[in-house]
């Protein structure tokens, strides 16, 4: 019983001392909190820089974080997005390709193999209600099932049923929930509701919820209406202008449905290689289908970039820190004389950097949402990065690593000096000798050529990409753009049935056009040239062997009016431009451009040789009759291989989408864009003309996110620069206290003032072209990445980064100016007295 009793009585014991112990650790702990936050208290000026400069970084550091965690880290907003693909059609000009009618009804007749799959296809649609004019919406034309794969109910109303897809019975609407508020004010009523749209009635019979879509997934569509695919439509392999959704079986493993339309698009490639030869098909899981490679690369660019911002931030802070510490060497030595051991002298140190770093992590918070709502103005009535930028837990998380991870990074050199401390040395010397060590001066050194090198790698590549940018907005791209307006318009089924009533009205519309003061030209087209061509199409050549199917040459397409390559300012090298005898019933007639000419007839004139389009029932031939110059896109796919590109005219294939181009003279382009749009609606009320504006504000726009994202490099760039500025000042402001006694014996010696000036400028410009020589294989590497994410931008320019290097420098030396004044002023009989 005793023994029992004893056993009992020790564990007792044993326990309380664990107990007293831990709370001992957690007094010790608060009593090193204290003395951290009162130490801090007494050096307001080091806490406030070193809290903003903290700020600064980490706040860059997680806005950048927020635009990825946007782009590629936040979920689709549908349930049960593990079974969710989006299908794709490789080519070898677009690896994101889009899929034609009769493709997808192919596949949609065999998915018993995979699930189900729905589609859908932009169609921008003029809408008015009764008593109002006609205006523009971004609309979509989708299958019934479309809702329903994405897990999604109308909030109010229905969705499309299966019969209302054929055409016919697919006069009908589904507002979304932004244009519902938009233009119907949120009304409840409005389910039943007769709109026109493209001049024929559709009843609106729901409305979706907010939550339907983000801003990476069909948020700019406007209304949805079904496909309802005519004849001509379902027989057409050639235009690609629908996208596929699938929603795999709960049986099937996604390898097992990626195989499944792998194979699927490979039978289509032997049963219709015209269209289908060099095809590939496959899947992505949804949440990883909104971004391209490129797009991701650029993210985890701006990442890294912002991530040297932070660094900088971070040696700033080191070199302040240690300056601090060296400051209370003798303080040190004195308690560590008096048995303090060295953990116990970092502790208090560590808790000054983990509350530094927690108070810039919080105004970091702030400097976050002061660059979102930047960043939302730049965006301005844009889908753009402004629509990604938000609070949740993975950007609060991200800065919470970041503040953990800055409190590590800078609260190592205040742990290396303890380690180091000669307390004999410290005891002896005081403050001012023991700051004097060539190691720790060397140690500042470094981390202001780390901090110079990060610096030019962000100055440089800023520079780089925005030279690349203004290269882009301003090269010849085989048009131009000064003085021309250009439009879209779609011409309604029922008001133009036919090929007849749809070239009647061109016609008219280009006689009206061209009656306007101002106006030298004006045409039509399927497309504008700063959108690229329209879809490619496969030839033959008369006279040549013909190839297997699906490896004929291939060329892109577009339908142009008389007076087209004059109006849009494309070069006819050769031959006749199309004119009004070209019609529906005239023989066939083609022009091409200059890259197809010497691909195809290199050594030969192409005028007077004929081709045809491959894959057809029957094979009908045209005539060369002229060739043109090349032209390229405005848009980020352009590259500098020019395809084959060949022109038609457009009576003789009309089509009911129209791109209209006007050419001024002695009139501003933006004068004339009311006058266009009333000549426009003269002629049809309820035909609005889309998009209408100048062609050098559609260049801007089309570079609009690069422009962006020049704006987030330069900025990056500039707060770098600014960050590694102050961290030379300081610490070359330091070396200028330390060596007061030799700058002093110095001048007594009869040095000159500006001798002392340049002593101090050099050594603050050696580390300046230190730090830039590194930076510069890192600017090297942000080069290559910028091109590789930008095809047809080109980043290489020694004189950029010669200018680079030059600025850099000159910022250190502004930096140096101030220390090295104040050194070239010194007293020599108060310096050598102050030793």
């Amino acid at each position: 019983m005793n023994k029992t009793s004893g056993g009992w009585t020790g564990q007792r014991i044993e326990g309380w001392a664990v107990g007293l112990a831990q709370d001992i650790r957690r007094l010790a702990i608060l009593s090193d909190v204290r003395f951290a936050f009162k130490s801090l208290c007494r050096t307001p000026a080091f806490t406030l820089i070193a809290v903003i400069t903290l700020g600064l970084g980490i706040g860059a550091n997680t806005s950048m974080f927020s635009i990825l965690n946007g782009y590629m880290l936040r979920p689709a907003p549908y349930p049960d997005r593990d079974h969710l693909d989006r299908i794709f059609r490789s080519t070898p000009q677009d690896s994101r390709g889009g899929f034609s009618p009769a493709d997808y009804l192919d596949l949609k007749s065999e998915m018993n193999g995979y699930g189900e799959i729905a589609t859908y296809g932009s169609s921008e649609m003029s809408l008015s209600e009764p008593g109002k004019p006609a205006q523009t919406a971004e609309g979509l034309r989708v299958s019934a099932n479309l809702f329903s794969i994405l897990g999604t109910r109308p909030q109010l109303g229905r969705s499309f049923r299966p019969d209302e897809e054929i055409l016919g019975n697919h006069h009908l609407l589904i507002l979304s929930h932004r244009y519902w508020q938009d233009h119907f004010g949120g009304d409840g009523q409005v389910i039943g509701r007769t709109v026109r749209v493209d001049g024929e009635p559709h009843e609106i019979v729901g409305v979706l919820p907010a939550t339907f879509s983000d801003w990476r997934h069909l948020s700019w569509v406007d209304v949805f209406r079904p496909i309802g695919l005519d004849q001509k439509e379902t027989r057409d392999r050639n235009s690609t202008w629908l996208r596929l959704v699938g929603r795999r079986s709960p049986t099937l493993t996604r390898a097992q449905g990626e195989g499944f339309i792998a194979n699927f698009g490979r039978r289509l490639a032997r049963d219709f290689p015209a269209a289908n030869a060099e095809n590939t098909w496959r899947t992505v899981p949804i949440d990883d289908s909104f971004l391209p490679q490129d797009g991701r690369n650029v993210l985890i660019m701006l990442i890294g970039l912002s991530g040297f911002v932070l660094l900088i931030a971070c040696s700033n802070l080191a070199n302040l820190l240690l300056a601090r510490t060296m400051a209370r060497a003798r303080e040190f030595a004195v308690r560590s004389a008096l048995g303090a051991s060295r953990s116990q002298m970092l502790r208090p140190l560590f808790v000054e950097s983990l509350l530094l770093a927690f108070a810039g992590g919080i105004f970091s918070i702030f400097v976050a949402m002061w660059t979102f709502d930047w960043l939302a103005v730049l965006s301005a009535g844009d889908n753009g990065v402004g629509a990604v930028l938000a609070f949740d837990w993975r950007v609060l998380g991200w800065a919470f690593v970041a503040c953990l991870f800055t409190a590590l990074a800078f609260g190592v050199a205040p742990a290396l000096f303890i380690g180091r401390l000669d307390l004999n040395n410290a005891l002896k010397s005081g403050s001012r000798g023991t700051t004097g060590d060539r190691g720790h001066r060397r140690f500042r050194h470094v981390l202001i050529v780390g901090q110079f090198a990060l610096a030019m790698v962000l100055l440089a590549g800023a520079a780089l990409f925005e030279r690349g940018l203004h290269e882009l907005n301003n090269r010849r791209y085989g048009w131009e753009s000064d003085h021309l307006v250009t439009g879209t318009m779609v011409l309604p089924t029922t008001t133009y049935p036919g090929d007849k009533e749809i070239t009647d009205f061109q016609r008219l519309a280009l006689e009206r056009l061209e009656a306007l003061p101002g106006v030298v030209s004006a045409s039509m087209s399927y497309s504008m040239p700063f959108f690229g061509l329209s879809e490619p199409r496969k030839y033959l050549v008369a006279g040549r062997e013909t190839p297997e199917p699906g490896h004929e040459p291939a060329a892109l397409i577009n339908g142009v009016s008389p007076h087209y390559f004059e109006t849009v300012g494309t070069r006819l090298l050769s031959g006749r431009a199309f004119n009004a005898g070209d019609t529906l019933t005239s023989p066939k007639v083609f022009i091409i451009n200059q890259a197809m000419a010497r691909g195809l007839f290199a050594g030969e004139s192409p005028l007077g040789r004929r081709i045809a389009q491959a894959g057809g029932k029957t094979i009908e031939w045209g005539e060369i009759v002229g060739v043109v110059g090349d032209v390229q896109s405005v848009y980020s796919d352009r590259t500098a291989v020019t395809t084959y590109q060949l022109y038609q005219p457009m009576a003789q294939e009309p089509r009911p989408l129209d791109e209209i181009a006007v050419r001024t003279a002695g009139i501003a382009p933006s004068v004339l864009v009311d006058g266009i749009r009333t000549t426009m609606m003269s002629l049809d009320q309820d035909l609005p003309v889309r998009k209408l504006q100048p062609a050098e504000t559609t260049i801007t726009r089309a570079n609009y996110q690069e422009g962006v994202l020049g704006i987030m490099l330069s900025s990056l760039a500039a707060l770098g620069l600014g960050l590694a500025s102050l961290g030379v000042y300081g610490v070359i402001a330091r070396t200028v206290a330390q060596r007061t006694g030799e700058f002093g014996i110095r001048l007594a010696l009869g040095a000159q003032a500006g001798d002392i000036t340049r002593l101090v400028l050099t050594s603050g410009t050696k580390l300046a072209l230190i730090g830039s020589a590194i930076g510069l294989l890192g600017a090297f590497g942000v080069s290559r990445l910028i091109m590789a994410s930008f095809p047809g931008m080109q980043t290489d320019s020694v004189p950029v980064l010669i200018a680079a290097t030059i600025l850099l420098i000159a910022i250190a030396q502004i930096a140096c100016y101030l220390p090295a004044r104040y050194a070239s002023r010194i007293s020599p009989t108060e310096a050598l007295r102050a030793e």
